[in-house]
């Protein structure tokens, strides 16, 4: 399984951003991402299956939740 990742400015919004798709029955975990994963240094993430890439950005979408970036796939 290929993990994607879904970048946030907080931990705060990784954990809503989890919530969010776990509420679509989406498993993903929230990550601490370090300077080399994220493009702007440190932030929170998501992990999650690439397979779900499609349904989590129509999810984001739908309930206005703004990555900073999206990782893989």
């Amino acid at each position: 399984m290929q993990t994607c990742i879904a970048a946030f400015n907080s931990m705060t919004q990784a954990i809503h951003a989890q919530r969010i798709l776990a509420g679509a029955a989406i498993h993903a975990s929230v990550i601490k991402l370090d300077a080399q994963q994220s493009s702007r240094g440190c932030a929170y993430g998501i992990a999650f299956s690439c397979a779900q890439m499609r349904n989590v950005q129509t999810i984001f979408t739908e309930k206005n939740i703004f990555p900073r970036q999206m990782i893989g796939g």
